[in-house]
This record gives C-alpha cells, sequence and structure tokens, in this order.
C-alpha cells in the first residue's frame, strides 16, 4: 500500500500540495523557533521600551498638570516671617497650616495627632513640581502621599507658588 506521501509525490493534486506546504511550513516554524530565529531583536525591544516608558511619562506629565491646574494644595513649612517649601514625600503624611500655626505659637512644641494631617483625598504639591493624592493609612492613622507624580511646568508650579505669597522655595545648596 502506498502511504498518502508518495501518492501525493506520484500524482499531485492541488489538496496535496496544499497539504504539504502547509507541513513544510509548520515544520520550518518548528525549526526557526528551535534555533531562535523567531526572537525580538534585542534593539528593537529597546526601542520599543523606550517608546513605551516615553508615553507613561507623558501621560504622567499629563495627569500632574491637570492636578496643578485643578488647584492643589502647596505644601510648606509655616514658620513666621520664612516659611520653607518642602518637597512632598511617598507614603508620608502632611500636616496642616493649622498645626504649625499652633506648632509656632507654642513654648512646648506638641506633637501633632491624627487631626493634624491634612485628610485623605486632598491633592498636594510643592514648589519642585511633585504632586500627589493624599490616601488613608490604617497603621499611622492618617493620610499619607501616595500616586506622586511630577510637573515640569515653571509656569505651573509659578501658578501654585503665587497663591502662598510667603513661602519661599529653598535654593540649591542652602
Amino acid at each position: 500500500m502506498n502511504s498518502f506521501f508518495d501518492r501525493a509525490l506520484e500524482n499531485p493534486t492541488g489538496t496535496s500540495i496544499a497539504l504539504l506546504s502547509s507541513i513544510a511550513v509548520v515544520v520550518g516554524i518548528g525549526i526557526g523557533i528551535q534555533r531562535g530565529a523567531f526572537n525580538p531583536d534585542p534593539l528593537q525591544q529597546q526601542l520599543e521600551t523606550k517608546q513605551q516608558n516615553h508615553t507613561l511619562q507623558k501621560q504622567a506629565t499629563e495627569i500632574a498638570n491637570e492636578r496643578f491646574d485643578a488647584g492643589c494644595e502647596g505644601v510648606f513649612y509655616l514658620k513666621p516671617g520664612n516659611s520653607t517649601y518642602q518637597p512632598l514625600t511617598e507614603n508620608v503624611g502632611v500636616l496642616s497650616g493649622e498645626y504649625w500655626q499652633r506648632w509656632n505659637k507654642a513654648k512646648v512644641k506638641p506633637k501633632p495627632n491624627q487631626t493634624d494631617f491634612l485628610p485623605a483625598g486632598t491633592t498636594v504639591c510643592d514648589a519642585y513640581g511633585n504632586v500627589g493624592i493624599l490616601i488613608p493609612d490604617a497603621k499611622k492613622g492618617h493620610a499619607i502621599v501616595s500616586d506622586l507624580l511630577n510637573t515640569p511646568d515653571r509656569n505651573r508650579i509659578t501658578t501654585m507658588m503665587k497663591r502662598y505669597p510667603s513661602a519661599n522655595r529653598p535654593q540649591v545648596g542652602s
């Protein structure tokens, strides 16, 4: 008895040619995969990763700009005559202006309690372009900075700083 392959080779028909061609393609793909012929080019992967990172950074900057435009709360150390902007830090709480006023007037400096921190849901920003959202933290008992983003847009930062004319941005090296 002749096998299908023998008959197909002796008397080729359209169906047998298509089947043999399909088998050849499958075998070729299997050999290519085994030899690594279908591994992505490392330079191509690097380019795609850079493009994805650029897209993510652009989206993050747009969100940061929206938060500044919506009127984020500026974060600074409130001190009579010389308030200083403080950089936001992920997972750290932000004390309210009322607390700092009480602290400045007190001879014995009060320790902050849970109600002295800004509440969860508040959008906070600093003079360095950082902007975050305060979220509840059950362990600490108060809200902490999360989802920290940054804008390089000096105009947005300057506009925010104008809302707090007594606060200064420390210069580098000071």
